[in-house]
């Protein structure tokens, strides 16, 4: 549900204000609101506090760098009790420490990274050399090819040098040393025909690149020896002061959070010579915490909470859900697509009551559920040891809260899964079927199947009517929310709206029965005509002229949940495809057929659950989220979040 929401006004001094936003920020319950007012102009810093903010964002940026250096998150912690200048005087020795680590332990990989790519040719050329590198007369120009490269490279020096250079190679583990030597009044001519073969010269840059080629693999061979052991030391140097100084820099970050945060809430306030005034909003559950933070304060401020208009200004009030435990995670299902606007519906309720009983309706099978708890299972270790779970090839990171609600999710996913499983008599397909232990009357078991529905011929019926019973209750419940809203908030198109589709449905479902169905029924003639008097009515009365070819359209919506019998159904006839072909290896093969079909019928299950797991979620979800969250226009409107002012404690 909706949180009911109450305004804020606060006048106090202008001197003040610092302090009454510190027990604002300690209460974390009221969403400041820009506040700005023709008698009263807007708060702007003084010079003093705009060098107080830089300086905070400035410890609060080093304080996160220098923790991102050491491998570390920037994660709440207890706030650093002492001041500014203190807290710079703290962060300085810390990040000056880890850039310098930092930087030894970048120059010594790419040292190693160079040892490792040059270190073999470098060596092979330099035994070719023979000296000629130290030469005032010649000039060595070392490069690197293929064996394919080497004719063309031969024939362009030809065509430049004629016979006045020597090309040596000598073959390495990825391809050839090459080293060319000439006199050095042809060094431009060499370098240009090695150009045009598509070749460059071997020069490594940094401190090697004013030595010579014996000289650098020489020193390349000593830093590859040596370099590893200093990496070491720098990486332990490293994790030791990570132990050390994690704990001060999430304190110095806090801390700096904080401050920043109420120097830049100033600046939402409207100010006059010597007053302020506040504007905020706060849930009405909450209000007892923002009495409590300006009780130190009631000689110096005046305050009152006023009610909120829902009608005409709900596109500002902020809005936050509370729901019931039972539905408080399937908030994260519907939160990322739309935050309802104030006065209208909250409708997390309605995902857990029939996305998980839909999803398991489609898979169905208890094999598979036991395969969802083992995620499941998985998952939950990620919350118990509070690590997030890093899933680099979507650069997704979910942090525990989140794995923790995924986890409830899939629990309720599960739970229903082995629900219809029974039903439908499924474990891996028909394996249970093959083993006797479901029946059905033509071929018995221990537990009768009571929908066999990979028997189509005669379940099929039922499920679709099912289904359909499904689609009727959720696309009418959303247009009756719809004419209800419109009546609540006077939009009196949305009310005819919602009426008028209800009424041609239910006119449109009667002439089915009537008709299609071969039910001759009085009561259904009048449920006929009089839905199809209220459809023409709303039209009339709404002016909506499109509602007439979309009424077909809102009637498709009834039968797209006929999905979840289609989808269900298929996944239920190729599970059971994949565990007769392990038992037909079983029945040719013998003792080595069971072991064999085992293992193929396993595989191909786990191939199949991977590749049509995240289609049995979208289908049933997809149901809510377009079928039946349109239908009383939760994504006509956006609602505006809630962001309460408290501390960075409070919101990680």
């Amino acid at each position: 549900m909706i949180v009911p929401m109450e305004k804020l006004v606060l006048a106090g001094p202008k001197g003040r204000a610092k302090e009454l936003l510190q027990s604002l920020q300690q209460a974390g319950v009221v969403h400041l609101e820009t506040l700005r007012v023709e008698a009263l102009s807007e708060y702007k810093l003084s010079s003093e506090e705009r060098e107080e903010l830089r300086r905070w964002e400035g410890v609060a940026a080093g304080a996160e760098h220098t923790l991102a250096l050491l491998g570390r998150e920037a994660e709440p912690a207890r706030a650093f009790p002492e001041g500014l200048v203190a807290a710079e005087k703290a962060l300085a020795p810390i990040q000056g420490h880890a850039e310098g680590l930092t930087r030894q332990r970048q120059e010594l990989e790419e040292e190693l990274s160079l040892a490792q790519a040059y270190l073999e040719p470098l060596e092979k050329l330099s035994s070719m050399a023979q000296g000629l590198d130290k030469s005032p007369f010649f000039r060595v120009m070392p490069f690197l090819l293929t064996e394919k490269e080497l004719p063309l490279v031969e024939e362009s020096l030809k065509k430049a040098l004629e016979d006045r250079f020597i090309l040596a190679t000598e073959p390495y583990s990825k391809g050839l040393a090459a080293l060319l030597v000439v006199h050095r009044k042809d060094q431009e001519a060499a370098k240009a025909a090695l150009s045009r073969a598509g070749m460059a010269e071997l020069r490594l840059s940094g401190a090697y690149a004013d030595l010579v080629l014996s000289e650098v693999a020489r020193r390349l061979r000593e830093r590859a020896e040596n370099a590893p052991k200093e990496l070491s030391e720098v990486r332990q140097a490293l994790f030791k002061l990570a132990q050390e100084a994690t704990s001060t820099l999430q304190s110095l970050w806090t801390r700096a959070r904080d401050e920043v945060a109420r120097l830049k809430a100033l600046e939402e306030l409207a100010s006059g010579r010597f007053g302020f005034g506040l504007l905020g909003y706060v849930p009405v559950k909450a209000k007892p915490k923002v009495e409590e933070a300006l009780a130190r304060h009631k000689e110096e401020v005046v305050y009152a909470f006023e009610p909120v208009d829902e009608h005409h200004e709900a596109d500002r009030i902020p809005v936050t859900l509370d729901n019931p435990p039972w539905a408080k995670p399937f908030e994260l299902l519907v939160g990322f697509l739309n935050t309802p606007k104030y006065g209208s519906i909250d409708p997390t309720p309605v995902v857990p009551i029939f996305f998980p009983f839909w999803f398991g309706m489609i898979v169905g099978d208890i094999g598979y559920a036991l395969l969802f708890l083992l995620l499941g299972r998985w998952l939950s270790g990620y919350v118990k040891r509070g690590e997030p779970l890093v899933i680099h090839l979507f650069a997704l990171r979910l942090k525990p809260p989140v794995l923790s609600k995924l986890v409830y999710i899939l629990n309720w996913m599960i739970f229903w899964t082995v629900i219809w499983g029974l039903i439908y008599g499924e474990f891996f397909g028909t394996f249970l079927e093959h083993l006797k232990v479901f029946g059905t009357p033509e071929h018995p078991g221990l537990i009768p199947i009571l929908i066999h529905r990979i028997d189509t011929a005669k379940t099929a019926n039922l499920l679709i009517l099912l289904s359909v019973a499904f689609g009727v209750v959720m696309v009418l419940w959303g247009l009756l929310l719809r004419a209800y809203l419109g009546l609540k908030h006077r939009h009196m198109g949305h009310f005819w709206e919602g009426v008028g589709y209800t009424g041609g449905l239910l006119g449109i479902m009667a002439l089915a029965a009537a008709y299609l169905g071969n039910l001759q029924a009085g009561w259904l003639s009048l449920l006929m005509y009089l839905g199809f008097a209220v459809f023409l009515l709303a039209v009339l009365m709404s002016r909506i002229w499109l509602m007439i070819p979309e009424i077909f359209t809102q009637a498709g919506h009834i039968l797209s949940h006929i999905r979840i019998y289609a989808v269900g159904a298929a996944a239920g006839i190729l599970a059971g495809l994949l565990t007769d072909v392990g038992f037909a290896i079983a029945d040719k093969l013998g003792l080595v057929g069971v072991l064999l079909g085992i293992v193929v019928a396993g595989l191909l299950h786990l191939l199949i659950l991977l590749l049509t797991t995240l289609g049995h979620m979208l289908q049933p979800i997809r149901l809510i989220w377009v079928e039946f969250f349109t239908k009383f226009g939760f994504y006509e409107e956006n609602g505006r979040p809630y962001r309460p002012f408290k501390s960075v404690r409070e919101t990680q």
